[in-house]
């Protein structure tokens, strides 16, 4: 493990400059399996502790020995809420080999806060795509967006669940009957909108597993709904509404 601690101080460099980054202060907290039961589909949350008070900036999500460590970065606008209870952030991504990933949270206060964790897994970048490649291409870009109302409504956070419809494919994945490189084309950028105030922006790249799909909080308001725009390397826009959802389901 020691060579993959070795490969930090670099990426740290390229990403983040000069800046200082403050780790295992208990801001941060990175949930990542150990062992990974499947490297194409490694789930990842990022959890930023009650104690960090007001908006955050944003986020980066780093898996050190991905061809393109940077699996995405997260800015975040003031409907994501400003603290009140645990603020969250879950995807799924790829991990080409046994990696550290790296997560690292910009607070209000401009401080870099990171956790990290050593994921065993071996060739989630170049994972066989989809079976149904055709029907994956028919349905493109259908978004389901669901907001989960809270058991208390005076709480401050509530969650809610984005799932996009789109094979992501990395340029890496092979076609088991031309036996050629299926084209790279994935979403590289999705944004979130609660009225005319944003959520969240994610800038995303081959990391992210197919079909991508984001859970996360943010502000509990008498006007919740999501308005989730995505649009791919083809330049190609999808849009999606959320609906409410009773938090028992």
């Amino acid at each position: 493990m020691a060579a993959d601690d070795d490969l930090w101080p670099s990426l740290q460099r390229d990403v983040f400059g000069s800046r200082p980054i403050v780790e295992n202060d208990g801001i941060v907290q990175l949930d990542a399996p150990e062992r990974a039961e499947d490297a194409a589909i490694v789930p990842i949350t990022v959890r930023v502790s009650p104690s960090a008070k007001g908006q955050l900036k944003s986020m980066v999500l780093i898996i050190d020995k991905n061809p393109a460590p940077v699996a995405a970065t997260f800015t975040f606008g003031p409907a994501a809420g400003e603290g009140g209870g645990e603020r969250r952030m879950s995807t799924r991504v790829r991990v080409d080999t046994y990696s550290y990933v790296h997560a690292v949270v910009e607070t209000a206060d401009g401080t870099l806060h990171m956790a990290k964790a050593f994921v065993k897994a071996s060739g989630g970048c170049s994972a066989p795509a989809p079976k149904d490649a055709d029907g994956d291409l028919a349905d493109i870009g259908k978004t389901i967006v669901k907001s989960f109302d809270p058991a208390l409504p005076a709480t401050p956070l509530r969650e809610a669940q984005i799932m996009i419809k789109h094979p992501n494919t990395n340029g890496m994945q092979m076609d088991p009957m031309s036996r050629g490189y299926i084209p790279a084309r994935f979403i590289k950028d999705v944004t979130v909108m609660r009225g005319n105030d944003l959520v969240f922006r994610a800038e995303t790249g081959i990391s992210i597993t197919a079909n991508p799909n984001f859970r996360f909080t943010y502000a509990n308001t008498a006007e919740n709904a999501l308005d989730v725009t995505s649009v791919d390397t083809d330049d190609t826009k999808f849009t999606a509404r959320s609906r409410k959802v009773a938090v028992s389901q």
